[in-house]
């Protein structure tokens, strides 16, 4: 339980300095202003259909694969300074542990993802709420752009991307649930994975790098299927995955085992080195 407090007191110490870091501040600004743009396309379409303005976008918002390169990214800007030392975090490395403060970081990064994407779900909410009624089921805009790919064009949109599979074969709240576990998952990995290498490199560039290398990869992953299977920020939107058998797209399950698999793997590495690594205090 002491374990337990400590790692946690680290992490929330960690998202108090939000009040203060303009790159937080910058984010929070960039994911409104993004949602508030694909909210819009939305509503145009929903007013040339003549319907209520649908509130179930989340599921939709970042499966093309510009959007989802625009909606990531913040993630790489969110942890770029990992692994987060600065003159405060190595006193409270000396009164804990170097393996407490390590488990306290990646609960971060955790917790940090989590909250990344209930903001960009609570936006997506927020900005088609006062809108359209609310309702339970897709709606008809939704439902007549996933079998009708032409109405966008009618309308003068072409940045909304409607998966038919999703809305067959999910409800609303279902779709934004897995939507929001695969996001969540991917965001930890990144995240995970540029603490990993700027702990490993001692520096914070190879983590930026290495993170957008697997961003842009799923530009070649949405060009080529197959590529699907090796391109995990691909996977957090429920388009990008095989739904019932229907696809040879990665299923479920393996995205869930692959993504869990790769976090322990990186959990275990920052554990392992970052016990032994020197670690330089930020603005040194």
């Amino acid at each position: 339980m002491s374990f337990l407090k400590t790692i946690f007191r680290i992490a929330f110490q960690n998202m108090r300095k939000w009040q203060s870091d303009y790159r937080i501040w910058t984010i929070a600004v960039f994911l409104i202003v993004m949602t508030l743009i694909y909210s819009d396309n939305v509503k145009m379409i929903a007013d040339f259909l003549g319907f209520d303005m649908p509130v179930w976008i989340f599921p939709f918002m970042y499966s093309q694969f510009y959007t989802k390169v625009v909606f990531t990214i913040p993630v790489i800007l969110m942890f770029c300074d990992a692994p987060f030392v600065d003159k405060n975090q190595i006193f409270i490395m000396m009164r804990t542990s170097r393996t407490n403060w390590l488990c306290g970081q990646i609960l971060y990064i955790v917790l940090a993802s989590g909250i990344y994407y209930l903001f960009v779900f609570a936006a997506s909410i927020l900005s088609t709420i006062f809108y359209g009624g609310f309702s339970f089921e897709w709606g008809s805009v939704l439902t007549a752009l996933a079998y009708d790919k032409s109405i966008q064009f009618e309308a003068g949109v072409s940045s909304v991307q409607i998966s038919s599979t999703v809305v067959e074969y999910f409800s609303p709240l279902l779709a934004c649930y897995f939507t929001f576990l695969l996001s969540w998952l991917t965001a930890i990995f990144l995240g995970l994975l540029v603490f990993a290498f700027n702990l490993l490199t001692g520096t914070r560039l190879w983590g930026i790098i290495t993170g957008s290398a697997f961003i842009v990869f799923t530009i070649n992953a949405h060009r080529q299927s197959n590529y699907l299977w090796f391109s995990p920020i691909s996977w957090n939107t429920l388009d990008k995955i095989d739904v019932g058998g229907l696809t040879r797209r990665p299923s479920f399950t393996y995205c869930i085992c692959i993504l869990a698999l790769l976090i322990l793997a990186l959990i275990t590495a920052i554990l392992l080195f970052g016990r032994r690594k020197s670690l330089d205090v930020k603005g040194d």
